[in-house]
This record gives C-alpha cells, sequence and structure tokens, in this order.
C-alpha cells in the first residue's frame, strides 16, 4: 500500500525547483514573462484578501486570482466545507442517478438569480459554460450567428475564441467558428444591422468588459436586448466575473433590469477553492437541446457536478448571503470610485476611473507622459510595459498586486476580494496616487529600467516580446 505523502515537504520540495521546472516541463515563454514583468516571487501563505512572500511581506491581493477569490483565500466557512465532504466522501460521479448536491446547489443558485432563468447546467470552467451556452443557442434557433462586443473576453477554446474581442488572442488559429462577429462597443446600429438578417442564434455580453472595464451607457443593454427580442436573437449575459456580487449585486445585469434568455457563470462560484460554472437557461430554450429522453444527455461532462465543487458552491452562496457580500462591494466599490477620481485628478496621465462595484480600472494615456521616461527599444510593448511599470510599483513600493490590462491601452485593473475593508480601499487609493504621479511626471524610469534589467537578466528578446 502507498505511505503517506507528506504534502508539506513536497509543496517546499517544489518551490525550491519551481524555477528549473516551468523553464524544462512547463511553459519557458510564461516564466520569461513572469520575470521580465517583475512579478517572480515565491508566496508562501494566503489568507484572506493578503499573500505573505517567502521574505514575509504582506500583499493586498488585488488580482484575486482574475477574480475568483470573491472570499479572499481559505474563508473558514468553505474551507470547513470541503473538509466535511471529504470526511464524508458521498460517492461522486455516479452518473446515472439523480445527482442531490447538485439539484440543492441549482435550487439555491436560482433563488440568488430570480426571474433570470428556469433550469441550471453545470460545467468545469466559465469557458465551458460559454460553449454550453452557445450550443444551446444555436439549437434553441437553428441559426449559425455569434455576436460579441469588441474588446470582449469570453475564454479561450475555440467557440469562445470566436467571439473574443481581441484579435491579437485570435491570431494564429483561425479559421474560426463560422458565423462568428464582432460589432464595434456599444454601436447600436450596427448591432441592428447584424441583427436585421435573422441569422444571429445569440448575443453574448459583459455587464462590464473585463478587458476594459467598460459599461455601456444607462439603458443601452436594455435597448439591445430589445434588438434581440425584435429579431429572434438570444441574449446571453457572460456574468462569470461579473456576478456572484462583484459589482454591488449578484448579477450585474440585476442593476439594468435585464432578463437574459441565458446567465453565465464561473470563477467566484465556489469561492476560488473548486474550478466550477454554471449555465443558467430559460426553459423554451432548455428543452429545446434536452428535449426528450433520448436526448437528454446530448450535452454532459465527465467532471461536472462533482461533490467538491457543489459543496464549495453552495457554502460560497451561503458567505455571500450571510455576509450581505454583495452590498459590501457596493458601498466599498463607491467608496473606491469616489476617493480614486478625487485622488488622481490632477494627474496628467489618467484619462479616466471606471468600474462597478469591487471591479475598478483606471485607464492610462500613455501620450501625457514625458517621453524620456520611456524606453524606445520595447518597441510595441512600450505601452504596456508602461502600465506594467505602475503595476510594478504597487507591488515593489506599496505591497498591492494588481494587473494592467486593455486591449487597446494600458489599464490598471483592480478586482480585490469583496472582504476588503476601507483601510484596503484607503491604501490602493494612496499607492494608485503615488504610482500614477510618478508616471505622470517621468520619475518612473527605475520601474521601466527594472524592465530593462529584466530582459537583459532573462535574456528576453525583443522579437520574442
Amino acid at each position: 500500500m502507498a505511505e503517506r505523502i507528506d504534502v508539506a515537504a513536497l509543496l517546499a520540495n517544489a518551490r525550491t525547483g519551481a524555477r528549473d521546472s516551468h523553464f524544462a516541463h512547463m511553459n519557458p515563454a510564461f516564466a520569461k514573462l513572469v520575470e521580465l514583468i517583475g512579478f517572480d516571487r515565491s508566496y508562501v501563505r494566503g489568507e484572506g484578501q493578503y499573500l505573505w512572500d517567502a521574505q514575509g511581506h504582506r500583499v493586498l491581493d488585488c488580482l484575486a486570482g482574475y477574480g475568483a477569490l470573491a472570499l479572499g483565500r481559505a474563508h473558514p466557512v468553505v474551507t470547513d466545507a470541503l473538509l466535511q465532504c471529504l470526511t464524508l466522501a458521498p460517492p461522486a460521479w455516479v452518473r446515472w442517478e439523480l445527482n442531490p448536491l447538485a439539484a440543492e446547489a441549482a435550487r439555491r443558485l436560482k433563488l440568488q438569480c430570480v426571474g433570470v432563468a428556469d433550469r441550471v447546467f453545470f460545467t468545469n470552467s466559465g469557458t465551458e459554460a460559454i460553449e454550453a451556452a452557445m450550443k444551446f443557442a444555436r439549437q434553441h434557433t437553428g441559426r449559425p450567428g455569434l455576436l460579441a462586443w469588441s474588446d470582449s473576453f469570453h475564454g479561450l477554446t475555440y467557440g469562445a475564441l470566436s467571439i473574443n474581442g481581441n484579435e491579437d488572442l485570435q491570431r494564429g488559429f483561425g479559421p474560426l467558428l463560422p458565423g462568428a462577429a464582432i460589432v464595434e462597443f456599444g454601436d447600436l446600429a450596427a448591432l441592428e444591422r447584424d441583427l436585421s438578417g435573422r441569422d444571429v442564434a445569440a448575443l453574448v455580453v459583459e455587464p462590464v468588459q473585463g478587458k476594459t472595464l467598460r459599461t455601456l451607457a444607462p439603458g443601452a443593454l436594455q435597448e439591445a436586448h430589445a434588438l434581440c427580442k425584435r429579431y429572434g436573437t438570444l441574449l446571453i449575459a457572460d456574468e462569470i466575473q461579473t456576478g456572484c456580487g462583484r459589482t454591488g449585486a449578484f448579477l450585474a445585469v440585476h442593476h439594468d433590469g435585464v432578463e437574459p434568455d441565458m446567465v453565465v457563470l464561473a470563477k467566484a462560484l465556489s469561492g476560488g477553492f473548486v474550478p466550477v460554472g454554471a449555465v443558467l437557461v430559460r426553459s423554451d430554450v432548455w428543452e429545446s437541446t434536452f428535449s426528450s429522453m433520448d436526448r437528454s444527455v446530448v450535452h454532459s461532462s465527465t467532471f461536472h457536478e462533482g461533490p467538491l465543487a457543489m459543496v464549495a458552491l453552495l457554502a460560497t452562496l451561503e458567505v455571500i448571503e450571510q455576509d450581505h457580500l454583495a452590498a459590501r462591494a457596493a458601498d466599498l466599490g463607491e467608496s473606491l470610485l469616489g476617493q480614486l477620481r478625487a485622488e488622481c485628478a490632477d494627474i496628467a496621465c489618467v484619462r479616466e476611473i471606471r468600474g462597478k462595484g469591487l471591479m475598478v480600472g483606471v485607464d492610462l494615456d500613455t501620450s501625457r507622459i514625458p517621453s524620456f521616461a520611456k524606453i524606445p527599444l520595447l518597441g510595441r510593448i512600450t505601452e504596456p510595459m508602461i502600465g506594467q511599470a505602475a503595476i510594478m510599483q504597487l507591488l515593489d513600493v506599496h505591497s498591492i498586486l494588481a494587473q494592467t490590462t486593455g486591449a487597446r491601452r494600458p489599464l490598471l485593473k483592480f478586482v480585490p476580494p469583496l472582504i476588503v475593508n476601507a483601510e484596503d480601499v484607503q491604501a490602493i487609493v494612496a499607492a494608485t496616487g503615488a504610482s500614477c504621479r510618478s508616471l505622470a511626471s517621468g520619475r518612473f524610469y527605475g520601474a521601466m529600467g527594472s524592465v530593462a534589467g529584466n530582459m537583459l537578466r532573462t535574456g528576453l528578446g525583443l522579437s520574442r516580446a
């Protein structure tokens, strides 16, 4: 019989050889990127909204696993529920049974999303949920067309990639899914032109774009939904990042009073503990796919509805509801946005601060940054590296982990756990103001110099940047 595994020793040994193992066995290009942008740190502990590195420095995590860690790390309620599940060991993936945990998870999820949909299909990830929704839409409408906004992000599997509004991510993987097309963000006239041919199965929208943090103008989502209804197209709300209280309501579409035909959830749905996604589907759309007993398994997955995933989901919903995390996100998000706008009002390189709830972006105007502080040799990656210079300062000087994103220009993005406090908000505001002032004055050359130094240290050629 196999001996007990000492996980602590295993983890310690793995950390020691992590760099070499990544270069030898995994993705050397990603490993070089991590070193280039100054993120090559070893984190040894995570609790709540904080991380601790190997040197004992505490870092406020405003990346939060791309928003998946809505409850922070090691939340005691979810941890306890998972330990109980492991101890009880309910039989997993029997398949030919009526899964009790999945049924309860579906019931509880519908209560949070009241008025949105009738049926729930669980997946293992957000991109799987998008793929399922696309299949449901095509089956129901009999149409091939799929639309999404420019700068959108819906996943990287083949179908999801086909409606990805970032051409850089699509490059080299064509031809993409026939019938998929991109509409300029918020252009309702262009949307109507594309819908008027009555060959579009679904429009897929993020209520707040994950890459740009943009939202449609007030009332525009309702107008887009009305256009979809007029031309027989389904509206799919991609709430993978905005859902589960992130924007100040359990679903971001609740702010607009819109009831989509389908809603896609993932990321925070299990508190970031276990991969899980879900598609909430209107009953008539559901019945078009699962139309009879012999079609009842026409879409499925080996590992969906696993007991750990369902228990994590149920525990996460309980914490969100009992701790009023959506209301907390609304209050703290309003405070964060207001304080950031006040703090950055006189900073030339800050074009706009936008977002909703605890999903906030600082849009940078790189033309307002002194040219002497830039590194011309970086070429086309100069602008992204300017954003990364600010992110490096946030981490190195202020102990805040965030990311730079934006499909067309650098944007500092903050998606902290929903359990952050007022002191954390003030820390984000002060650090962001200081970092952006460094950009505007050109004093961030030290950070850009670090980028150049990292390029030399890692041997990263510009041709591979």
